[in-house]
């Protein structure tokens, strides 16, 4: 058991090494809950349990985008130790929100502290670097900082797997009651900023339409949300290969040499 544990265990850090690194990857968003909780759910047995849990966690930290210089809560750390607690512990889906939350919030605080200390520190050595021309250290200090950062959260939230929830829970427990239940209200917000988000970009003139189309499958056909989406990747697929071809036609017809 103690084997099987330890193993899960560096599983667990590689899977949060892989959501860290998404932003050296081109941030091809592989830290999003929809990502990290179903290979989660891979690693201890059971995807569709991790599948459910990074669905309802995407749909909480849907707002959770970092903006200039504010960072929202590790979303990558509270999706999979809320993954975890759920398929190890049985409980409904529900219960990775209470957990994901705080625990994405904790991590905030130690990755901060991080970008307080060793990163500034790493920036001034790259400076003295930058500044007698040897901009091959100045690349090797930023890749280390950069790498070793993520590394160091991806060991927190393996160790933090290893340990098990109730540790978690006790650490979570020395955390006054005031800021816990402000990490409540923000986590009630962010459904509601991240569905704003999406508004402000499908409602225009040109899509509103197919929103309004959306919803009138939906409520009076009573087309499940997936044949939704369907039917709209099948519309973006038309529109797509219209223009497509409309930009073809206006190459071929444009012939004036000057």
């Amino acid at each position: 058991m103690s084997n099987n544990l330890f193993i899960q265990s560096l599983l667990i850090t590689l899977v949060a090494f892989v959501g860290y690194m998404h932003c050296f990857w081109g941030s091809t968003m592989n830290n999003r809950p929809i990502i990290v909780a179903p290979l989660v759910g891979l690693v201890l047995g059971d995807l569709k349990t991790g599948i459910m849990v990074g669905a309802t966690l995407e749909l909480i930290f849907l707002g959770a985008v970092p903006i200039g210089a504010s960072n929202p809560p590790d979303i990558t750390s509270g999706a999979i130790i809320g993954t975890s607690f759920v398929i190890l512990t049985g409980q409904k889906v529900g219960a990775a929100v209470a957990l994901a939350v705080p625990v994405a919030t904790l991590v905030l605080l130690f990755d901060n502290l991080q970008m307080m200390f060793t990163l500034t520190w790493a920036t001034h050595q790259a400076d003295k670097y930058a500044a007698i021309g040897d901009y091959k250290k100045v690349e090797r200090v930023a890749r280390i900082a950069g790498i070793g950062n993520k590394l160091i959260l991806s060991l927190v939230v393996g160790i933090a797997f290893y340990l098990g929830v109730p540790v978690i829970k006790d650490v979570l427990a020395m955390i006054p009651e005031f800021i816990i239940n402000g990490m409540d209200v923000a986590a009630g917000m962010l459904p509601a900023i991240g569905f704003a988000m999406l508004a402000r970009m499908i409602i225009t003139k040109e899509l509103s339409p197919y929103l309004l189309a959306g919803f009138l499958l939906a409520a009076y056909v009573n087309v499940p949300v997936f044949g939704v989406a369907l039917a709209g990747l099948v519309i973006a697929a038309l529109v797509f290969f219209k223009e497509l071809k409309q930009q073809k036609e206006q190459v071929i017809v444009d012939d004036n040499e000057f």
